[in-house]
């Protein structure tokens, strides 16, 4: 490699930043790239994964009035101050369009995590058969900023962004007719239409990227550049109270003190911001210290095509006392330049603006770019096939199959996982303890099968047979649901339910998409075997070409 880079010139050098760079972060970007375009959808997947809340709806959120959003937060409380008393934070959500129920989250002191589902009307918990407890489309949107590994996901994240943006800034280097070859698409011609599938891709996306890169690193930038907080603060808390303009945060005293009614401090709160609220928080139950903040309603009609969001409001109430703290009204605008302007970058990155519309241009736009990183890992293999540069001398033809299996595994694989992952929504029995996080489990062990497929057979049939398998789960997903739910694509449509049919929708186009994959590389396999059998066979031991 050392030779590469003396041998060659400037642009040549950045070939080689750009080939090597961009395999070996190609493999986690396409990932980001997959799961984030996914994710876009986030709440629409998971209104879908929960078709018991639904079907099982004995309220309409729309029409709640302020007596019985009263009531609701009486019995949230209640459940909260029987299961956890003394926690660092309790939550109640009220009834909405996604979930027409009670939704309770809590922090133990420990800050574990824990929650329920109650009957709005009972105030009890939902049985299993009512509350299937998933991720849901939250399971993408973790998977993309931090691979479900928490801070040392985010880290990595940011690592590969970084290399991301090095390597596109290399791909305009050395692609010297990249506008030109924009408007030049040769199908069939292997290497040549993979390098046109990728110079294409870059072309279209390349604004998309630059930006969705930047601000991806831009919104955690308190995680990756935290010195000037910790310098200026004794904790984080006390840095974000002054970002938000509230009360100084305080820390937990060790002096037991009973919450007050949260239905008053709801009274008070709903009056305060003028609309209905949809959450009440509490930080440090059952200690002196306890706040409790009253969230007003978003309406996303007020948010539509806004940067800068004027946000829903917010009341903050002493918790032991009920005395008001501090509010922000809905529209009122924090007059900070820095928060506008990471504000600016949350909304642009996560598509927080311009409703549906922005939605799909930035889900076509994230598949653009799933396609762009795909093509290049693909090519990089279809060149090295048809001249090998002996990189790593005796084990170069041992790292090239490694190389492809993990193209294999990382491309069809991870959509197979994608998939899958709605199959296991729907399969996994729903008393099964722990259900959310055996999804994600079972989602990685499938992904992890597709490796080991990869392996273990020649890579044109691991390519073909995993494309079979992928447009298969996406043909069969409406199928599935209607045999384990009783819904269906029809009736989705019928009752204008879009979100739900959406999802099958957009599967079924996917699968036909691949099944098209698959009939190309048959009939490739099949022109080649009739051209030279002999040539044929080894590269069907190869690869795809």
């Amino acid at each position: 490699m050392e030779k590469v880079l003396e041998q060659g010139n400037f642009r040549q050098s950045m070939s080689w930043l750009h080939t090597w760079g961009g395999l070996v972060a190609g493999w986690v970007l396409f990932c980001i790239f997959l799961t984030g375009a996914i994710g876009v959808f986030d709440d629409d997947i998971t209104h879908w994964m929960n078709p018991e809340q639904k079907q099982t709806a004995v309220v309409d959120p729309a029409s709640l009035t302020q007596s019985e959003r009263a009531a609701m937060v009486e019995m949230g409380q209640r459940y909260l101050q029987e299961v956890m008393p003394e926690g660092h934070f309790w939550a109640i959500g009220l009834p909405s369009e996604d979930h027409p129920v009670i939704r309770l989250f809590w922090q133990d002191m420990q800050e574990n995590p824990g929650a329920q589902l109650l009957d709005p009307l009972k105030g009890e918990p939902l049985p299993a058969e009512q509350n299937r407890q998933t991720e849901g489309g939250h399971h993408f949107v973790h998977m993309h900023f931090e691979l479900h590994a928490g801070q040392a996901g985010i880290w990595l994240v940011g690592f590969f962004t970084m290399i991301m943006l090095v390597a596109l800034v290399s791909g305009i280097i050395i692609h010297r007719r990249i506008f030109k070859d924009f408007f030049t698409l040769r199908f069939s011609k292997g290497q040549r239409s993979w390098l046109d599938a990728h110079n294409v891709s870059s072309v279209i996306t390349l604004p998309f990227q630059l930006m969705i890169a930047y601000t991806g690193l831009a919104v955690f930038v308190a995680v990756y550049m935290p010195a000037a907080m910790y310098v200026n603060y004794q904790n984080p808390e006390d840095f974000f109270s002054e970002l938000f303009e509230e009360p100084p945060h305080q820390a937990e005293t060790g002096i037991k003190a009973e919450v007050v009614s949260l239905t008053n401090i709801l009274l008070q709160g709903e009056q305060l911001l003028g609309r209905p609220a949809s959450f009440v928080t509490v930080e440090h139950p059952g200690d002196s210290s306890a706040r409790a903040r009253v969230f007003g309603l978003f309406d996303p009609d007020e948010a539509f095509g806004k940067l800068v969001s004027q946000g829903s409001g917010r009341a903050m109430f002493n918790a032991t006392n009920g005395q008001l703290m501090h509010h922000r009204m809905p529209g009122q605008v924090i007059d900070n330049p820095a928060y506008s302007a990471q504000q600016i970058m949350r909304r642009l990155h996560f598509a927080n603006y311009g409703g549906y519309t922005v939605r799909w241009l930035y889900f076509l736009l994230g598949l653009a770019g799933a396609v762009m990183i795909a093509s290049g890992s693909i090519l990089f293999m279809v060149k090295r096939r048809q001249k090998s540069l002996n990189e790593f001398g005796r084990q170069t033809a041992r790292v090239y199959r490694g190389i492809e299996a993990l193209n294999i595994a990382a491309i069809t694989g991870l959509a197979i996982a994608c998939i899958g992952f709605f199959w296991i929504n729907r399969l996994l029995p729903l008393d099964v303890d722990i259900r959310a996080v055996r999804e994600i489990q079972l989602f990685f062990l499938l992904w992890f099968g597709t490796f080991l497929h990869a392996v273990l057979r020649p890579a044109l049939s691991a390519w073909r047979e995993q494309l079979l398998l992928f447009a298969s789960l996406c043909l069969l997903l409406p199928i599935l649901n209607w045999i384990t739910t009783g819904d269906q694509l029809i009736s989705y449509i019928v009752n204008s339910d879009w979100r739900a049919a959406g999802v099958e929708l957009a599967a079924l186009l996917l699968g036909l998409l691949a099944l098209y994959s698959v009939r190309h590389l048959r009939q490739r396999q099949a022109r080649q075997q009739a051209d030279c059998p002999t040539r044929a066979t080894i590269q069907a031991q190869r690869g795809i070409s």
